[in-house]
């Protein structure tokens, strides 16, 4: 086939023109074709006949020839016209996208020095093989000059395994298990060093350290090799979950290469560990397939399994239907006007037509294969194959199902969103399945009202940006709105609770959105220090009236400023965003009075320069979850070291004195009457999230009224600066 690019196309359609006009003249060679054959004939001594035979086939081949010439240009004419309208389409789909050609725009300035990188690599590695030789030369002096040691050394195999230096950023190890025909089977394997930019072939794993009954104690062991020369082992501790993963992984007489966070990272190293945090949604989009172990299998599991892997696939309600469609996603996308919106629209719609058509085409794929897996059975084994049945009670199946641990952790987002769907293998026991029949047993769930929402709206945050193509930049940030949508979600470190979605975030920002994120990750840091930074940085983004006003409880972490968010606690204030547009936060960004807001670099003290009320009423209960009655409070009743400073019109925020530094309360509808703070109580969301949206003020000042407009003057009082701790 590669012998179809050969010929340009400019270069091909005027050889089949030459051709075309040199056929007329091809009777022209006959009478020399004739002589040729005539001379080789009797010279040959042949008959006749046979040299009239001879002579048909050499005027036949003089039409066959340039016809066959015709056929292979013309062929070569069609695939390059179809590549380049398969091209035209992708660069129609990216059109709108600035992002996209800045990134093509840096590859290309990037490769000279990717040359330079993989040349220092190369070095790199050379002198690293001449230090391993000169080490394992020095060593074997060494014993040679050491004394005698009278107590006995320890074993080889007994030792801990110590971790090679990764030494570039985009390094990882990779884990290859060696192969044995006993389940139960000693676990053994290799691990070696790899850079992602020389696409090595892996598979990555995603499960839970702990098992279903909370145990992530390093109960089990795996022996990994140490000296190939010598083909001596070292130990590694590992978590019980975690081996019975990698038993599962393991195959019968074939190496397997594999991506496992226990065994690839070393955990006792902050800072790898934190280097390797920026690479996760790296490693787990360019792996071959991710590998979800869910647990091991039980008869509910196994008979769940083996009915769902016999659903025909054009009834499945993923990915082309349901809650995660293209069309799902597409609705709260808008287009530009005029030619570039048509073109996206159209490029959305082949999108969409062309993933149908391999929905299609996988569907009937399947069916081959079952026929066939059939066919042997009867034939060869001699038994005669039954459909699984639906189990007795589904609904009870899928949710004892989707209680388990993984289904739970915040880092599995990243880890099954961000690879295609195609490539996800789910595992749970000796079952196995692929993740769109998966994602269809979700769906089930999610249809009945119950499971946890935040996997399909963010499914449906990620579709929007390869389908959509939505105009993304630098202002746009989905790092709030992921951390409102994953609220529910556990994990060990609670500094994960934001690491966990970071890379889903800068992977929806675009590529000019920078790295701001992923650069504040540490786990060096305590946990108060990551989220005050945080919650700094989402303040400066979002403004602090919107942030503020999702703070529901009092922060538990020790050292916490009163004005970041505790992650571990209740959050956010569902009643702030009731009712509001999805995903609020990556449209709500801060006005240019937030400009005056300074943090400390410890991120410790938070300066505002804002008004103090001085007249009012404000709603002390009924604006946060759980506060159904609404109770109004006149400002003058406030206590002498307590104070509301208006954020924005309609928003304050109530603050308690401690010295010269003031701790933040909670966040207040503001208004003249006790009935326009019921009112602002009523529209709260719109509040809060359209406030500093001048396309919906208006709306805002019909529904709920303009404080400040209607209001006499001299409600405010100075403004001044207020240090919030």
């Amino acid at each position: 086939m590669g012998g179809l690019f050969i010929v340009p196309l400019p270069i091909a359609i005027p050889l089949i023109l030459l051709v075309l006009a040199l056929m007329p003249l091809i009777p022209v060679s006959w009478p020399v074709i004739i002589t040729i054959q005539l001379y080789r004939g009797r010279r040959e001594r042949k008959l006749p006949r046979e040299i009239s035979r001879r002579c048909l086939k050499a005027i036949g081949w003089s039409f066959g020839i340039p016809c066959i010439t015709i056929l292979v240009l013309w062929i070569m004419c069609i695939v390059q016209v179809v590549l380049v309208v398969w091209w035209a389409v992708g660069l129609c789909r990216r059109a709108g996208d600035i992002d996209e050609w800045k990134r093509l725009g840096r590859q290309i300035v990037d490769l000279p020095r990717e040359i330079q990188n993989l040349r220092l690599r190369l070095q790199v590695w050379g002198r690293l093989k001449l230090q391993d030789t000169a080490v394992a030369t020095g060593d074997k002096l060494g014993v040679a000059q050491k004394k005698e040691v009278t107590e006995e050394e320890e074993p080889e195999e007994a030792k801990g395994y110590t971790f090679k230096i990764l030494h570039t950023p985009t390094s990882v190890r990779l884990l290859t298990i060696f192969p044995a025909e006993d389940y139960m089977a000693p676990l053994k394997g290799e691990i070696r060093n790899v850079d992602l930019r020389t696409n090595p072939r892996y598979d990555a794993l995603s499960y839970t350290w702990a098992d279903e009954d909370g145990e992530t104690a390093k109960t089990s062991r795996i022996a990994l090799m140490f000296n190939p020369k010598k083909g001596t082992y070292r130990q590694l501790g590992i978590g019980h979950n975690c081996e019975l993963a990698m038993r599962r992984l393991r195959r019968k007489h074939k190496k397997r290469t594999v991506w496992i966070d226990a065994v690839c990272i070393n955990q006792a190293d902050l800072e790898e560990r934190s280097q390797q945090v920026r690479l996760m949604s790296r490693i787990f989009v360019s792996a071959q397939k991710v590998v979800v172990y869910t647990g091991e299998g039980t008869p509910q599991t196994d008979g769940l399994y083996d009915w769902l892997n016999d659903i025909d696939a054009e009834k499945l309600t993923v990915p082309s239907g349901g809650l995660f469609s293209p069309q799902s996603a597409l609705q709260f996308y808008r287009p530009p006007e005029g030619v570039l919106g048509r073109v996206q629209e159209v490029s959305n719609d082949v999108a969409i037509r062309l993933e149908e058509m391999g929905r299609v085409i996988r569907g009937y794929t399947e069916k081959v294969r079952r026929l066939l897996r059939e066919l042997w059975k009867v034939y060869y084994l001699g038994i005669i194959p039954r459909r699984p049945s639906e189990p007795s009670d589904l609904h009870r199946a899928l949710r004892e199902y989707f209680s388990r641990r993984w289904f739970k952790r915040v880092w599995v987002l990243q880890e099954v969103s961000l690879p295609e769907m195609k490539r996800i293998r789910v595992v749970c026991g000796n079952r196995e399945t692929t993740g769109e029949r998966a994602m269809h047993l979700f769906s089930m769930l999610v249809s009945q009202g119950q499971g946890d929402i935040d996997v399909g709206r963010v499914f449906i945050l990620l579709r929007q940006k390869p389908i959509a193509g939505q105009e993304r930049g630098s202002q746009c940030s989905h790092l709030l709105d992921l951390l409102i949508e994953t609220k529910s979600r556990q994990c060990e470190d609670p500094r994960d609770k934001i690491f966990g979605v970071l890379n889903i975030a800068h992977w929806l920002d675009g590529v000019g959105a920078g790295r701001e994120e992923l650069d504040k990750v540490s786990y060096f840091s305590p946990v108060a220090q990551v989220y005050a930074a945080y919650s700094a940085l989402l303040i400066r983004r979002h403004g602090p009236g919107f942030f503020l006003s999702l703070i529901k409880s009092a922060p538990a972490v020790k050292g916490l400023p009163s004005w970041a968010a505790d992650w571990t606690v209740a959050w956010p204030n569902s009643k702030a965003l009731q009712g509001a547009v999805n995903f609020p936060a990556r449209s709500r960004f801060a006005s240019e009075k937030d400009k005056a807001l300074e943090f400390d670099p410890s991120n410790k003290v938070m300066k505002i320069m804002r008004p103090r009320i001085v007249r009012g009423f404000f709603a002390w209960t009924g604006q946060s979850d759980g506060e159904d009655a609404v109770q109004a409070v006149e400002v003058k009743q406030l206590d002498r070291e307590e104070v509301l400073v208006e954020i924005y019109p309609g928003l304050a925020m109530l603050l308690r004195q401690h010295g010269e530094y003031w701790t933040f309360v909670k966040v207040c509808p503001h208004a003249l009457d006790r009935a326009g703070v019921e009112r602002l109580v009523t529209n709260w969301s719109r509040t809060v999230v359209y406030q500093e949206n001048p396309g919906r003020i208006q709306d805002v000042d019909e529904e709920v009224g303009n404080i400040r407009s209607r209001s006499p003057r001299g409600y405010l009082g100075k403004t001044r600066v207020w240090k919030i701790v």
